[in-house]
């Protein structure tokens, strides 16, 4: 976690720094990446990156971090959470989503190598910061399902938590690659065949735990 200079600093400082340091770690991986490079695209002094952070590893645990809770902001300012269900979360706005995550490819590239396990020496680590970031907010969304009426709640949330994470995790990777690999404007067949693999993936999710 970050120290408490870190949190003091206002969100475009933060942002500044945690997207040099991913773009460090994309471009040189874990190991060759330095924290001169870091501080320099941050515009700060190499200390300061120490006064925010332990070492590079915990900068870069950070950075998985950083970049899922992003894209979940985004997603939240487009339909606010307290608004959905699971099934909602990938329906809702599809498209304009969509256009959101292609504006992003340094974090959708990262986002698929820490996933695909580009950072073997750091998988049990990435796992966990995944496991922490990921559940609380999926638990929510089968929370808002039960008390909507559209989620089955015979069964445990940690149950569902597991049908949920066993189907998306892989249409979640086969959407972020191909929304990479949109050009400057995605084709109509494009956009299309993105959405028949979210509703594909929302149609399984159904299955087994609506209500």
């Amino acid at each position: 976690m970050p120290k408490r200079t870190f949190n003091r600093l206002d969100d475009d400082k933060k942002e500044k720094v945690m997207r040099a340091a991913i773009e460090e770690f994309q471009a040189h991986g874990f190991e060759s990446a330095k924290i001169e490079g870091i501080a320099q695209n941050a515009g700060v002094a190499k200390g300061s990156i120490y006064q925010y952070f332990d070492d590079k590893k915990e900068l870069f645990l950070y950075s998985v971090t950083w970049a899922i809770e992003n894209f979940m902001k985004m997603i939240d300012r487009q339909t606010p959470m307290k608004d959905m269900d699971v099934y909602e979360y990938f329906l809702s706005g599809s498209r304009e989503r969509f256009e959101m995550i292609r504006k992003e490819p340094l974090l959708v590239s990262f986002a698929i190598d820490f996933t695909y396990g580009k950072y073997g020496s750091l998988a049990e680590e990435i796992n966990r910061e995944l496991k922490q970031v990921g559940e609380e907010y999926e638990l929510k969304l089968i929370a808002n399902g039960k008390k909507r009426g559209t989620i089955r709640d015979d069964l445990d949330d940690k149950i569902l938590l597991l049908f949920f994470q066993g189907v998306t995790e892989k249409f979640n990777m086969e959407i972020l690659a191909k929304v990479k690999n949109f050009e400057s404007e995605p084709t109509e067949e494009q956009l299309v065949e993105t959405e028949s693999l979210v509703k594909s993936m929302v149609t399984l999710l159904k299955q087994g735990m609506e209500r």
